[in-house]
């Protein structure tokens, strides 16, 4: 059985201990919605105050296993792969059954959101007072639910996968489109690698002048630019970046970018594009929340040095992604790929 793999295990212990510290923390939360007010020097008041110190303990832990997580769904489809008859790398166990992939996407939403709540409760860490709870207990009780489906729709994944199922390769299925789709190599790759070029070179120039000048405008923009920049760059990896990898114009598979025969530049690639995503992401948000005097002098520093990062992120994406294409180009002698 497939739960007994120890990577499946993992995955699902992983998950239920994301959804027990978010499930205890919103309880929490819900409380400072009804009852907390920073006017008031009740004992429920201080009682509340206390509550909500361990409340943002456990909602950390949780969103960074919630993180961990995804790596994890990651790792233990592509080990299971192995044992999954017709299965090359981890795209066959998700279609292994009809749960895969609506698994795998919920938990890239929740690893993504988790990500996200992490750099708002950073931006908290530097607040001096409170008056970031009640912005940060609506964002829990926003991410919660979504680790709750996550958790459901990997176990339902997970418990429904037959290692005795002969699956579906992604030579068999994804490399057949690819070679017979009209006008594929000069229609949807040259569209997504030129948008996915634009968008991430301008995301990292805003996001440098964002980290220089780290006004709220400018910093939404960047995290709203990152968030666009994002389908755009994952449909390059697809089509542009896996087909330069393996050398041939039809395989557009991108679990075979986290083999160890090409160096797993997958985990590199995807790993840059969700950490600048996120820190974008989590800096336009902060703009957005720090309304307060406290929070605004806090900002600052926070969305500085997160625009940065963003901008150095989505640098190492565009270098990692470009690398085989110059590769190749260089060893073909100019010649294209596609033709």
């Amino acid at each position: 059985m497939a739960i007994l793999e120890p990577w499946v295990m993992l995955r699902l212990i992983a998950g239920v201990v994301s959804l027990a510290l978010f499930a205890r923390a919103s309880i929490t939360c819900a409380r400072v919605l009804r009852h907390f007010d920073l006017s008031r020097a009740t004992e429920g008041q201080l009682a509340l105050e206390r509550r909500v110190e361990l409340a943002r303990t456990f909602v950390r832990v949780g969103a960074a296993v919630q993180v961990a997580s995804l790596v994890l769904t990651m790792l233990a489809a592509d080990k299971l792969s192995h044992g999954v008859r017709g299965a090359m790398c981890a795209y066959g166990v998700f279609r292994a059954n009809e749960w895969g992939f609506p698994a795998l996407a919920i938990s890239a939403a929740a690893a993504l959101a988790a990500g996200v709540l992490l750099q708002l409760f950073a931006l908290d860490s530097k607040v001096r007072g409170l008056e970031l709870v009640k912005p940060l207990s609506w964002a829990t009780l926003v991410v919660a639910p979504i680790v709750a489906a996550d958790l459901f729709l990997t176990a339902r994944f997970l418990f429904g996968l037959d290692l005795g199922v002969v699956a579906s390769c992604c030579s068999v299925e994804l490399d057949p489109g690819a070679a017979t789709t009209a006008g594929y190599a000069q229609g949807p790759r040259l569209l997504a690698s030129g948008a996915a070029i634009v968008s991430i070179v301008a995301c990292i120039g805003v996001s440098w002048l964002a980290s220089r000048r780290p006004r709220a405008t400018l910093v939404v923009l960047a995290g709203a630019m990152s968030a666009l920049a994002l389908p755009f760059a994952l449909g390059a990896s697809v089509l542009e970046v896996a087909p330069h990898v393996f050398e041939t114009p039809h395989h557009r598979c991108p679990f075979c970018l986290l083999h160890g025969d090409v160096m797993a530049i997958g985990y590199l690639l995807y790993g840059a594009m969700f950490l600048a995503t996120v820190w974008g992401l989590g800096a336009a948000l902060g703009a957005l929340m720090a309304r307060g005097e406290a929070a605004r002098d806090a900002f600052v520093a926070f969305a500085s040095a997160r625009t940065r990062a963003e901008a150095v992120a989505w640098s190492i994406a565009l270098a990692v992604g470009v690398s085989p294409v110059v590769r190749y180009v260089i060893i073909a002698h100019g010649a294209s790929l596609f033709r």
